[in-house]
């Protein structure tokens, strides 16, 4: 239910209904893409009969990518049902890719789970491997894999299950694994509840993680039944390391407004100026209002990444941006969120849980060094990095990207209207 900003941007599944108006992301979700995908299969003796389009992940800066669900024929004409990936990100032929073209345009595609970036991530969809390395020797024909995260060219997360045992497996690009076991490492010395490393993934570019008990805050959020506050978040916050201001630090989403502006408008072509206003604004504001002091944050602090249980919070996921930062922007991060899945969901509990949180982080943002304004300025930055994410479901797609559009400028309006503004 969680929106996303880093791939969840599929249409309706039908080839060529993209916007020419924009035309890497038109290319990778239209007609053009029969030759190259074909030219994809022929190494495998496979003959293309149709495909869908299923996810767009447009990364401002670093080229647009999109995964196909790919039917084809064999040579004894049965059909096998496959994900295609293509991207125009020339840093795919760092691995083995088809290199090709498409309306003059330079395009790199592979079949899953041969991600060109993420070498280790057809070992992470073994059973044998991971049986063996895992689960301690368990029998290939009882490990059960899931992937439940991926994000091409940058990560992938992997259910895997033996038994009773369960494990989370997280595919990253090489050199980024020993960064993220340090995170890890530094949260198991504090009080902030986050996985174990297990071990399994030693020299590879993954982790292993132990799982957490807990259902996603989303969840109860929606339903109305949540107990955490907004002193359990800001709590939580306060727990994260010190020694976490040592590590690197990542940029805010809000402070990259103008670049997800561009994404958006791939989405929106039609409201370009709207967006425009929307992009220049929160740049405006973030440019201007004091963030307070660097303290350590998250870098992704949303309720998609909060598991609770029993009124508590039991799991803090998704710790790769843990590091140096300002203390609204992951304030900022769960409000923008929330503020989009408010929209979204106008019939659930999630507008009241919006208004029952942005009060206290106000109050939160002040008490932190910095203003209202400037929080809900980032805010309003983190629900426009997510209108390129909007895809159909109970809402056609550009319904969906407008709702979105709307939490920012909500957000922007509010961070106008506020004292300091």
């Amino acid at each position: 239910m969680s929106p996303s900003r880093r791939g969840r941007s599929g249409n309706t599944g039908r080839p060529g209904s993209g916007s020419t108006a924009f035309p890497a992301r038109a290319l990778l979700e239209g007609p053009e893409l029969a030759v190259p995908l074909a030219e994809l299969l022929t190494p495998h003796r496979l003959v293309l009969e149709s495909w869908d389009h299923e996810r767009t992940f447009d990364r401002p800066g670093a080229g647009v990518t999109a995964l196909c669900r790919v039917v084809a024929l064999d040579p004894a004409g049965a059909r096998t049902s496959l994900y295609a990936g293509i991207t125009t990100a020339p840093a795919a032929v760092r691995g083995p890719v088809l290199r090709t073209s498409a309306a003059g345009t330079p395009l790199f595609l592979w079949l899953h789970p041969h991600d060109p970036l993420l070498p280790d991530l057809p070992w992470a969809l073994s059973p044998e491997q991971i049986g063996q390395q895992v689960f301690g020797g368990a029998d290939s024909a009882g490990v059960r894999l899931k992937v439940t995260g991926y994000r091409p060219l940058r990560r992938a997360v992997v259910q895997a299950t033996a038994g009773q045992s369960q494990a989370y497996i997280k595919v990253v690009l090489p050199g980024q694994a020993e960064g993220l076991r340090q995170r890890h490492e530094l949260l198991a010395a504090s009080a902030v509840p986050s996985p174990d490393l297990l071990p399994g993934a030693e020299g590879r570019s993954a982790v292993v993680l132990a799982a957490l008990p807990g259902e996603p805050l989303v969840r109860e959020l929606a339903a109305g039944t949540s107990r955490i506050t907004a002193a359990d978040l800001t709590g939580l916050l306060d727990a994260l390391p010190e020694s976490a201001l040592a590590l690197r630090r990542r940029p805010a989403w809000a402070e990259r407004a103008h670049a997800y502006g561009r994404a958006a408008s791939g989405v929106l072509p039609g409201l370009e100026a709207r967006i425009h206003q929307v992009s220049a604004g929160i740049a405006a504001l973030v440019a201007d209002l004091d963030p307070g002091p660097v303290v350590p944050v998250h870098g992704d602090f949303y309720e998609g990444n909060l598991l609770t249980a029993g009124g508590r919070i039991t799991g803090l996921l998704d710790v790769d941006g843990l590091g140096p930062g300002h203390r609204i922007d992951d304030l900022a991060g769960f409000l923008g969120h929330l503020a989009v899945l408010a929209r979204l969901s106008p019939e659930s509990a999630l507008p009241r849980q919006l208004e029952a949180f942005q009060g206290p982080f106000e109050t939160a943002a002040v008490q932190a060094g910095s203003s209202a304004p400037a929080l809900n300025a980032r805010a309003a930055g983190v629900a426009l990095s997510l209108v390129s994410g909007a895809r159909a479901g109970q809402l056609d797609r550009q319904a969906n990207a407008e709702r979105r559009l709307a939490a920012a400028e909500s957000l922007l309006e509010r961070a106008r209207q506020g004292p300091g503004a």
